[in-house]
């Protein structure tokens, strides 16, 4: 049977949670302080512990710090009861690991609902390992499927590979039969991916150095695949080297549609440098006095049918406008070096796309004429609306990713907080009642062993559910999140960090929310990896235009020349190119001002819908 200890002064309230439990089946002990409760959860080991928050001795979150320190309580599931309903208090609750917050008056209903299911996760957990084990499995292969990334392993000792199934895919092997050895693999790549390939895994194995290439094979189905494959080398638990791992992926539509643009921009550039201009002599009034013969490849007509005539009479009705003004700001001077576009009618009934550029021709301070050069960028303009396409459907797959990416994350994130991480609490409660046993004195270091081990896996895991996906961003939005994202710098890596804001809270949708803390969390790892600062400050302003946020750091700076070149790789895979096309994708702008030796400054500005 479950025990749950209660740990509140007032006597009326601790009564009646009791009273509660009890009456659910559960069995209770109570405390009527921090102390007194310290005291007890260290001796009973609850199933589960129930706080409140201003007490004597010991106030609930000294209890719960002074329980985290302990091997044998820091894992005991917690909930805090207190009426204190302020955002910084329930960060702080969440912040220090309290698995659930209950606010006074609590409602008996939801008292009874969150303890039975913190308490049914674990007993599923104990049960149901096996099957948790498998779907947690499940979910890591099909995601690697659906992003066609594969994982691989070769283990030097034994000179043996291991390959997930998306490698036998992209490699077109058997699954069923023996991954192909290194010699054999080599084979698939072409020759000049293979010799990028020897050389970078050459100074892997001498230098240490990891490498991301981009590389082109054709594997046993005769199909041509591009490949972008990361490789590190690979320790054991004594830090020694024992082989590489890395993974791989297919890249190949990638690569096409990128092919694609850089096509469709080669297409442009020809037509601007062959393309055979039309040249037009014309009046104030725009009556044509002269016009080249490169009209009749162009436009169908003889020259002789345009002069005396006006050019207003084979402009598209809905650019005659737009015509007027433009050429009145020619002829008096403005704009004269600017190009514009419409649509002219050619002979045969249909329109096409001319460029011009007009200047005026003077006789003294008098404009007597103007001329008018003319090509025909008909081809380039559907060229460029392609490439809006390809970069509007690029934008939008950059989002469905990044969003497919937070959902997987969160998924596993959730696996790993509901099921493994409970599963090593009951496991660390078993093996220190085993502990407990003077039966067992025999094997007494090899249980305090593996409980160290377990209590470090929980921690780890912990760590990495909060790494995937921060519950705060979720909970209590970007602002909180931001708030708890300084603080894991500070805490973690030395670096002193500063937040404010002019709001307690911003509302943004979903995509909004995690498109741009994941771009803030990429600034500050780059800051973290590369800028040497010890001071980060980041000003959150909103107004009524949208929000603007401002990251300093005091590092080392650098030359915002390179930052064409400028590609880091965070834990995601992702760079500064993907920060900006997610910011692009969410309307919002992203700069980078930088001196060295100086530091550097990051802006974001988000418009919001008012």
């Amino acid at each position: 049977m479950p025990k749950i200890l209660v740990v509140e002064d007032s006597i009326n309230i601790r009564e009646e949670i009791c009273e509660i439990l009890v009456f659910e089946g559960f069995e209770v002990a109570w405390a009527e302080n921090g102390a007194d409760g310290l005291k007890k959860a260290q001796t009973t080991l609850p199933s589960l512990i129930i706080s409140d928050i201003a007490m004597p001795l010991l106030d609930g979150y000294q209890f719960l710090t002074e329980l985290q320190k302990s091997e044998k309580t820091k894992s005991i599931p917690f909930i805090f009861l207190s009426g204190k309903t302020q955002l910084p208090d329930l960060r702080k609750g969440m912040n220090m690991g309290a698995d659930d917050y209950l606010v006074k008056p609590f409602n008996v209903e939801d008292l009874i609902k969150v303890v039975k299911n913190k308490l049914k996760k674990q007993k599923v957990i104990q049960d149901n390992i096996d099957e948790l084990v498998e779907e947690n499995e499940y979910s890591l292969k099909e995601a690697g499927r659906m992003a066609k990334i594969g994982y691989w392993r070769y283990i030097t000792q034994t000179d043996t590979i291991m390959w997930s199934e998306t490698m036998h895919d992209i490699y077109g092997t058997d699954p069923k039969k023996n991954i192909p050895d290194i010699n054999f693999l080599f084979n698939f790549f072409d020759k000049k991916s293979r010799k990028k390939l020897e050389k970078s895994i050459k100074v892997l194995i001498t230098d240490g150095t990891s490498f991301d290439l981009e590389l082109k094979i054709t594997n046993l189905k005769n199909k041509k695949v591009w490949i972008r494959i990361i490789g590190e080398l690979l320790y054991n638990s004594k830090n020694e080297i024992i082989g590489t791992r890395g993974v791989s992926q297919d890249i190949t539509e990638q690569k096409r549609t990128r092919s694609k643009i850089e096509k469709a921009e080669k297409m442009y550039r020809l037509l601007a440098d062959h393309s055979k201009d039309l040249i037009c002599l014309q009046e104030s009034d725009s009556t044509f006095k002269y016009i080249s013969p490169s009209i009749k490849n162009l436009l169908g007509y003889e020259q002789s049918e345009f002069i005396g005539e006006k050019a207003f009479n084979i402009i598209h009705k809905e650019d005659i406008n737009f015509l007027k003004k433009t050429v009145k700001e020619r002829i008096s001077g403005n704009k004269i070096t600017e190009t514009y576009t419409v649509r002219v009618r050619h002979k045969e009934g249909h329109f096409i796309w001319l460029e011009s550029l007009t200047s005026p021709v003077y006789k003294g301070k008098k404009m007597n004429y103007f001329i008018t050069s003319s090509r025909d960028v008909s081809e380039w303009v559907i060229a460029k609306q392609e490439i809006q396409e390809y970069q509007t459907s690029l934008q939008k797959l950059t989002t469905d990713i990044s969003l497919i990416e937070e959902k997987q994350k969160k998924e596993i994130a959730s696996n790993i907080h509901d099921h493994l991480s409970q599963f090593l609490v009951i496991s660390k409660m078993r093996i220190n009642k085993l502990i407990k046993n003077p039966k067992l004195k025999a094997i007494d270091e090899d249980l305090k062993f593996i409980n160290v081990h377990i209590s470090e896996a929980l921690e780890n895991s912990r760590k990495i559910t909060y790494e995937l996906s921060p519950p705060v961003l979720y909970q209590l939005g970007i602002i909180e999140a931001l708030n708890w994202l300084l603080e894991e710098v500070e805490t973690t890596h030395k670096i002193k960090c500063s937040f404010s804001s002019n709001v307690a809270s911003v509302e943004l949708n979903d995509t909004e929310s995690i498109l741009l803390y994941r771009s803030i969390q990429e600034v500050l790892n780059n800051t973290i990896k590369y800028a040497k600062a010890s001071l980060v400050t980041v000003d959150f302003d909103k107004n009524k235009f949208g929000i603007n946020i401002l990251i300093r750091d005091n590092g080392i700076g650098f030359n915002t020349s390179q930052l064409n070149n400028y590609n880091s790789h965070s834990g995601s895979g992702f760079g500064l190119f993907t920060v900006k096309e997610r910011i692009r994708n969410i309307k919002g702008k992203f700069t980078i001002t930088s001196k060295l030796n100086e530091g550097t400054n990051v802006t974001f500005f988000i418009p919001l819908s008012i």
